[in-house]
């Protein structure tokens, strides 16, 4: 395992290296402050799903994030409640100047302070995002948009996992995402026949903390009951191979997880006026990586041309 940024040694640095530098350590934190070590690339987030044409029971079922390889470095997250607080971390890219220590230094500070001030409010939340999925499974289904689906509470084929992802902007106040991670069980003891994530931002952009925040006059289970009925949608779309457009486009703005700007290449799968539903053509070692509903109006959205890296 390696760190994501390995520095230039200080004695070989000039002007022009000191610029490439910090362009390097810029795009090495933006694209990668994510977790602090990578391996092989892989693009398991993205995959179709294996098979579209048959039937599937699907249960909702608690699936803690990985604070290795699912979090971002610094995020503060509860677990018990399945929310991921980001964007507020400051130092990373300082931090990635001394190596691993550095990073595991920064991290420990970053979650220190974002308990400090967004631990209570996080904890105040009665909201049961398993619950909300449920409902939101059950509507799908009920509505006809998931023929070849069956609810269950037993063993499924197919498992849907709800996180909440605030991202905390410059401004103070954060964008909140759900986030829905979906897996199909593999043999016992290995690892999962498909696992993906789809990111859905909910309505409105709110303090985490405060009098007038998230956790306050039900806007938060209101918000995530939202994007979580639109996330099961378009997992349900994903699954009966409904998302099969091939356009290529490069979106420029603001993603879950982390409080930076990105211009990343989107695989169009499906798309309205205000929307598109796009796989990122990312590896999965991206925190973010995975397939996103964008709202047009968040992006500056232009055509493309790339490799589709799954192919």
């Amino acid at each position: 395992m390696a760190l994501f940024y390995s520095p230039m040694p200080t004695s070989s640095l000039n002007t022009r290296s000191i610029l490439q530098s910090a362009t390097a350590l810029r795009l090495g934190l933006a694209l990668l402050t994510t977790t602090v070590f990578s391996g092989c690339a892989s693009f398991n987030h993205i995959a179709n799903y294996p098979t579209p044409a048959k039937p599937a029971t699907v249960a909702i079922v608690a699936k803690p994030l990985s604070k290795m390889s699912e979090l971002p470095v610094g995020a503060y997250y509860d677990d018990k409640r399945e929310i991921v607080i980001s964007g507020h971390q400051k130092g990373l890219g300082v931090s990635m100047l001394f190596g691993v220590v550095g990073v595991l230094v920064a991290d420990a500070a970053n979650k220190s302070s974002a308990e400090s001030r967004f631990g209570a409010s996080a904890q105040s939340s009665v909201t049961d995002l398993l619950s909300l999925t449920r409902a939101a499974l059950q509507e799908t289904i009920a509505a006809g948009h998931a023929p070849q689906w069956t609810a269950t509470d037993a063993a499924a084929q197919l498992q849907l996992s709800p996180h909440a992802v605030f991202t905390v902007m410059d401004s103070g106040k954060a964008r909140l995402y759900a986030m829905l991670s979906a897996q199909v069980p593999g043999a016992a003891g290995s690892d999962p026949a498909w696992s993906v994530r789809y990111f859905v931002r909910a309505p409105g952009e709110y303090a985490v903390e405060g009098a007038d925040g998230w956790m306050t006059q039900n806007r938060f289970s209101e918000a995530m009951a939202t994007a979580l009925r639109r996330a099961v949608q378009v997992c349900a779309d994903d699954a009966h191979g409904k998302l099969t457009g091939t356009k290529k486009v490069k979106a420029k703005g603001r993603f879950a997880m982390v409080n930076f700007e990105f211009d990343l290449p989107i695989l169009v799968v499906s798309e309205t006026d205000d929307t598109i539903v796009g796989r990122l053509a990312v590896g999965d070692a991206m925190i973010m990586s995975g397939t996103h509903i964008l709202n047009r109006a968040d992006y500056q959205i232009k055509e493309a041309d790339f490799k589709d890296p799954r192919q």
